[in-house]
């Protein structure tokens, strides 16, 4: 069994950009599983207010695995069953990711459970991006660390290694996570029986400066964090991403963002920041 009692919480977004009281909870109770919602008072960012919902269940302490699921995410029923029965196949796995598919075109995968960490580049490269579902990416693998859109993670894993990390905001926590979880000796898995479709850039509308402004100093963050030797390549890799490769995709430079985000690095600066327009 996999709840004692079964329930979603979810981090009430709207109630906390108007004000709503902190960690305030509102249980709402249907036919069959309580909704609680917690009202967190303020945006606290991708990991933040995860970490609300995963400190209240673990609070309760009555379950074995947790489901983190974005909210611009959907279901395809059974997702949650599956993801279970991956992880129940093996005593060393710690988390377990979906087959992310484009809402937008569900025959085309976003990514297959997660992401390649390319640590030359200061970059992740998503496995299976853009390739047709058409069987060939229905056997499990191995990711460097699960999306953080749609992971599976077993109670012992967040006992032992902790909630995300919140320094972040927003962008590379799933990354830091899998690859916490990995140096404790868990396995990552992707799970192809669990699909789920993704809206993806819905939460902060595609390429914008606020996105590229938190990639560039997270990134940089997580690399220091991880592969300290390898950031001067990181550096150089950003560099020309921001310049030659966005000019050369015809893509909007955002080069002030990229700058924003170099210093704000350099100078210790973490958490949420309000990216100026001219960003």
């Amino acid at each position: 069994m996999v709840l004692e009692q079964s329930c979603s919480i979810i981090y009430d977004k709207d109630d906390a950009e108007s004000g709503g009281d902190r960690d305030q909870e509102k249980t709402i109770v249907g036919n069959r599983d309580p909704l609680i919602i917690i009202r967190t008072g303020e945006n606290l960012g991708y990991a933040g207010g995860n970490n609300v919902g995963l400190r209240f269940a673990v609070k309760r302490g009555d379950f074995d695995y947790l489901w983190v699921l974005n909210n611009d995410t959907v279901i395809h029923q059974g997702a949650l069953k599956e993801l279970i029965a991956c992880a129940e196949g093996d005593d060393f796995v710690g988390a377990v990711g979906s087959k992310l598919l484009y809402h937008h075109r569900p025959d085309v995968l976003h990514m297959a459970g997660g992401c390649r960490i390319v640590p030359w580049m200061g970059n992740a490269s998503m496995i299976g991006v853009g390739r047709k579902d058409d069987g060939s990416w229905d056997s499990p693998i191995s990711p460097d660390y699960i999306s953080g859109a749609s992971v599976l993670v077993k109670k012992e894993v967040i006992e032992n290694v902790g909630l995300m990390e919140e320094q972040y905001f927003l962008y590379w926590e799933d990354a830091d996570w899998g690859i916490r979880m990995r140096r404790k000796g868990y396995r990552l898995f992707y799970c192809p029986r669990s699909t789920v479709w993704h809206k993806e850039g819905g939460t902060v509308g595609g390429i914008t400066p606020q996105s590229d402004y938190y990639w560039v100093r997270n990134g940089l963050i997580f690399m220091k964090k991880f592969y300290a030797l390898l950031l001067p390549l990181a550096f150089f890799s950003y560099f020309m991403k921001y310049t030659l490769v966005r000019f050369l995709k015809k893509q909007p430079s955002h080069f002030a963002a990229f700058l924003a985000g170099v210093w704000d690095f350099l100078r210790g600066r973490t958490g949420r920041v309000n990216v100026r327009p001219r960003v």
